[in-house]
């Protein structure tokens, strides 16, 4: 009896020790790295600090940015590919990077799906197909009528080969059966200054840098390349809604680590996302990016990074698009 009164003795003891320590260990217990694979000032930059500054918040601890560019995306995505899976070292990702790239690039440095845990995409919103005022088009439709009548005669611009905003121009060319060119342009504001100049008729650019622009009537918008419309535009319709079937294109900002990643840091960082992106704060500042806020789960993340890479190797494939 006295024997199992010590041994209980010793496990309540030892329990009382353990607690605390294991207690301690609660991810994050120091500073957390958040590469951003593009320049500051961008969407994703825009995204990734506002989540990381509500990370902090949230767990306890300082969630800090790191721009590394390059490749497209590929080379700080790479950084964190190659980084300790301990949870602290992350990458908020694009669509453009994960979704385009294995299809641009001959020789990817990783597959975006086998080499990285998928956390959480944080954000999603459209593109947006805007036109110079003095294009004699108003609707998407009548856009394409007149590049069917005019086959190679429109020019649309785009920051360069296979960007986002140019593979939006090449599924828009394969799905209405189109032919315009493409003008690639060393940087998205040149492209842009063009068509309000009338150089070019138009191109597809981020919600959140044509907005001013469409209401300064600077341009035209005919559509939003999202599934459905933008709040921040409720009367401009989806490229589907204005009759090109099957089209869909949308920037994302998702949230990811190296493989091997603690299904506890994955869950712990995925609750958190989910929290900040239900904040009504947090969805205006998104909103006014031309935005939304997601927060959804791993297995979502995988769905559609799956989807999206078939859709966007046919693209490239049918355009002939190469990594520049």
């Amino acid at each position: 009896m006295r024997r199992k009164q010590f041994l209980g003795l010793c496990a309540a003891v030892g329990g009382a020790i353990l607690a605390p320590a294991y207690a301690q260990q609660r991810y994050p217990q120091k500073v957390v790295r958040i590469v951003v694979p593009y320049v500051a000032g961008g969407n994703l930059d825009v995204t990734a600090r506002l989540f990381a500054q509500h990370l902090t918040e949230d767990l306890g601890q300082p969630f800090v940015i790191e721009n590394r560019p390059g490749a497209n995306g590929n080379t700080g995505t790479e950084q964190i590919v190659r980084s300790a899976a301990d949870g602290y070292s992350l990458a908020m990702v694009s669509a453009g990077t994960l979704g385009i790239n294995p299809a641009l690039y001959a020789n990817m440095p990783f597959d975006p799906e086998k080499d990285l845990t998928h956390i959480s995409i944080v954000a999603t919103g459209p593109m947006v197909l805007q036109v110079t005022p003095s294009l004699p088009v108003r609707t998407m439709q009548e856009l394409v009528d007149l590049a069917r009548a005019q086959p190679g005669k429109l020019n649309f611009g785009s920051g360069g080969n296979g960007t986002l905003a140019h593979l939006s121009l090449e599924m828009l060319k394969l799905r209405a059966g189109v032919d315009i060119v493409h003008v690639a342009y060393k940087g998205t504001s040149l492209a842009t200054t063009d068509v309000m100049a009338g150089h070019i008729q138009g191109m597809f650019d981020t919600l959140s840098t044509a907005a001013p622009l469409i209401q300064q009537g600077k341009v035209r918008a005919l559509a939003v390349t999202s599934a459905r419309r933008s709040a921040a535009f409720p009367n401009v319709p989806t490229v589907a809604e204005a009759g090109v079937r099957d089209y869909a294109a949308e920037t994302w900002a998702g949230l990811v680590g190296p493989p091997g990643l603690p299904r506890d840091v994955v869950e712990r960082l995925q609750a958190a996302v989910a929290r900040i992106a239900a904040r009504p704060d947090v969805q205006q500042r998104l909103a006014g990016v031309g935005s939304e806020a997601v927060g959804g789960t791993p297995e979502q993340f995988r769905l559609q990074l799956a989807s999206e890479r078939v859709r966007w190797a046919e693209v490239v494939k049918v355009s002939g698009a190469k990594a520049e």
